[in-house]
C-alpha cells in the first residue's frame, strides 16, 4: 500500500477495522504471560562461524505406553493441520492428527475467511483481479527477497483452494470485500465471519469421515530418524503416557513459536522487550515445538527471517480483548498506534512515521519498534480527550496512572519532566517535540512525512509518557521450507519424510508481515496444507 493513500485516511483514535488480523489468537485462549511457557525440549547449538544451527541428538525414550502406525502424522490440528489432514485422507493416505490442546483450531480458531483470486464468488459478483498484481506489489513490498514461486502457487491455486473447501463443507458467507483496508477485494468472509463453525468443525469432520484419527491433549516433542530419513514422532498424551507413532511421512503443523520466549528472542527481539511485552495471542500450544524438533533432525533455521505479527500496547492500561478489538485506549490501533502521538526511542528522538499502522500496514508498529532499547509514546491532554473515551476507558486510564508503578505510563505538567522520569535526555526531548510542534504548525512533517491529518501538536498539558510494549498476535515461519512444504537442511536439500506447513514453515514472508492482501496467511495455512499432503503421498509411493 503506497504512501499517497496516507491522505485519504483520516485521523481518528478508533482505529481501523482488524478483526480477522487478532480476533483468531483472541477468540482460542485468553491472554498470556510468557513466563510460563514451555521451553524448547531439545538442546540446541549455534555456530556461529557458518551461521548453522546443530542440535544435541535427544536420547530416545524408553518407556513407550503404546505404538502406533500410519502413513502420515500431522503435528497440530490448527488450519493448516486440518487442510493437510483433509487432503492427505482424500489421497488415501492412513493419516493420524496429534494436538497438543484439547480442540481443533489453535491460532485459526477466530479467523473469518480466506484469500482467493479468480474465485467462482468473486466472477458473479463481477470482481476482477489480475494475480500477476498482486504477485508483483508482494514482491515488490518484501523487497525481492522472498520466494515468487512460493506467491504464484498460492495465488494461482486459491481459486481452486475456494472450490475445494466447499467441496468438503466449509462455509461462505457470500461477502468479498478488501477488509476494509487491504489493496484488492480478496477476502471471501466464512458463514458468520467463523472460522470454528465454518471451516474447523466441518475439516475436522471431514477428516474422521476419510479415516483421519485424532489424538487431543498429546503433544509431539520428538522426530523418529532412521539413516537421515524422518519415520515418525514420539509424544506424550495428557496423563504422561509415552506415545510413538511410526509413520512414513510426519507433517509439521503446530502453529509456530509465538508463545515461546526464549524462542522470540531468537526471532529478534531482546531479552528486555521479551521481558517487558505484555503477553502473547498466540495459543498456549504454540511453543516452538514443530521448530524444534525439526532442528534436532538438522532443518535449515528460518526463524532470523520469520515475521513477528504483533501490536504495541501500553501495559497499564490492559489488553482489549472483547470484539471487534479496537478499544481507542488497548485495542490494535489503540492510542499508541492510532498515528497522533510522537513516538520516541531510549534517547529522546523520533524514529519513524507514526501513523504506520492506520495508512500502510496494520502490522508494521511492532516491527518499526524493534530496533530500539526503549519505545515511548508522547500525547498530550487534547490528544486523550479527543480519543471518544467511554466511562470504562477513563476509569481505565484514572487507574492507571493512579496505580502503576510509573514503568509503563507516566504524567507531568511539562516535557521535561516527563524525560526525566524515564532518563531521557532532557535537551533532546525537548527538541524533539518542539520541532516536531513546528512541523505540525507548518503542515508538514519533515522528518518522516507522516501525512498532515495525523498532526497533532504536543502543547496541551498535562502531557503523558507512555512505554511501548510488544503485544505478539503471531509469528510467520521458523523452518526453512520448499513449494513442496519439504523441510530443507543446512544444504537446502529436502529432508526425507518431513514437512512442515501454515506458521512452521511459511516463507511467503520474511522480516515483514505485509498484510495488505486479505486473508493471505490464512490461504497460505491451506495451500501449504494440502501441498504437503501431495507431496507426502507422492514420496511415499516412491
Amino acid at each position: 500500500m503506497k504512501t499517497n493513500h496516507e491522505e485519504s485516511r483520516s485521523a481518528t483514535c478508533e482505529g481501523l477495522s482488524r478483526r480477522g488480523f487478532i480476533s483468531g489468537a483472541l477468540g482460542t485462549a485468553a491472554l498470556l504471560g510468557l513466563a510460563g511457557c514451555a521451553q524448547p525440549k531439545t538442546a540446541e547449538k549455534a555456530d556461529e562461524e557458518n551461521g548453522r544451527t546443530t542440535s544435541e541428538a535427544p536420547s530416545v525414550p524408553t518407556d513407550i505406553a503404546e505404538t502406533l502406525s500410519c502413513d502420515i502424522v500431522i503435528v497440530g490440528a490448527g488450519i493448516s493441520g486440518l487442510s493437510a489432514a483433509v487432503q492427505a485422507a482424500e489421497n488415501g493416505s492412513k493419516v493420524m492428527v496429534l494436538e497438543a490442546g484439547g480442540v481443533a483450531g489453535g491460532n485459526g480458531a477466530g479467523t473469518e475467511g480466506v484469500f482467493a483470486v479468480g474465485s467462482a464468488l468473486q466472477k458473479s459478483l463481477n470482481i476482477e483481479i489480475n494475480e500477476v498484481d498482486i504477485i508483483r506489489t508482494e514482491l515488490e513490498e518484501g523487497q525481492w527477497v522472498t520466494n515468487g514461486a512460493l506467491w504464484y502457487d498460492m495465488v494461482h491455486n486459491s481459486a481452486a483452494n475456494i472450490d475445494w473447501l466447499v467441496e468438503n463443507g466449509v462455509q461462505f458467507s457470500g461477502n468479498v470485500d478488501n477488509y476494509g483496508a487491504g489493496l484488492y477485494n480478496t477476502m471471501h468472509w466464512f458463514d458468520n465471519d467463523s472460522a470454528v463453525t465454518s471451516y474447523i468443525e466441518p475439516m475436522q469432520a471431514k477428516a474422521e469421515q476419510l479415516g483421519a484419527e485424532f489424538r487431543f491433549q498429546t503433544t509431539a516433542s520428538q522426530l523418529k530418524q532412521e539413516n537421515g530419513v524422518v519415520c515418525g514422532v514420539y509424544a506424550e498424551d495428557d496423563k504422561g503416557n509415552v506415545i510413538e507413532v511410526n509413520a512414513k511421512a510426519v507433517i509439521l503443523a503446530s502453529g509456530g513459536i509465538g508463545a515461546n520466549p526464549e524462542l522470540l528472542c531468537k526471532a529478534g527481539m531482546s531479552q528486555s522487550q521479551v521481558d517487558e511485552m505484555g503477553g502473547s495471542m498466540c495459543s498456549p500450544t504454540v511453543r516452538g515445538d514443530g521448530y524444534t524438533m525439526a532442528m534436532a533432525v538438522g532443518g535449515r533455521d528460518f526463524l532470523r527471517n520469520a515475521a513477528i505479527q504483533g501490536f504495541q500496547m501500553v501495559k497499564a492500561f490492559g489488553t482489549d480483548t472483547t470484539v471487534p478489538y479496537n478499544s481507542p485506549l488497548n485495542g490494535g490501533n489503540g492510542i499508541v498506534g492510532n498515528g497522533l502521538c510522537v513516538w520516541v526511542n531510549q534517547d529522546g528522538r523520533r524514529f519513524n512515521d507514526e501513523s504506520l499502522a492506520m495508512t500502510f500496514n496494520m502490522a508494521a508498529n511492532l516491527g518499526a519498534c524493534l530496533g530500539n532499547r526503549e519505545s515511548y509514546a508522547l500525547f498530550d491532554q487534547a490528544i486523550l480527550d479527543n480519543c471518544g473515551l467511554d466511562e470504562t476507558d477513563r476509569k481505565v486510564v484514572e487507574d492507571a496512572l493512579a496505580n502503576n508503578d510509573g514503568t509503563s505510563v507516566f504524567f507531568a505538567d511539562t516535557i521535561d519532566e516527563l524525560a526525566e522520569h524515564f532518563n531521557l535526555d532532557v535537551a533532546t526531548l525537548s527538541g524533539t517535540v518542539d520541532r516536531y510542534n513546528d512541523f505540525c504548525a507548518q503542515g508538514f512533517d519533515g522528518e518522516f512525512g507522516k501525512a498532515a491529518s495525523f498532526l497533532a501538536p504536543i502543547s496541551s498539558g498535562p502531557f503523558y509518557i507512555a512505554r511501548i510494549d510488544a503485544l505478539i498476535v503471531v509469528v510467520d515461519g521458523g523452518i526453512m521450507t520448499n513449494i513442496r512444504s519439504e523441510v530443507l537442511n543446512n544444504d537446502t536439500l529436502p529432508i526425507p519424510g518431513l514437512y512442515a506447513v501454515g506458521l512452521d514453515g511459511a516463507m511467503l514472508w520474511r522480516n515483514v508481515y505485509t498484510q495488505n492482501m486479505p486473508g493471505t496467511a490464512m490461504t497460505n495455512n491451506i495451500n501449504s496444507g494440502r501441498n504437503a499432503a501431495n507431496a507426502a503421498a507422492a514420496y511415499i509411493a516412491g
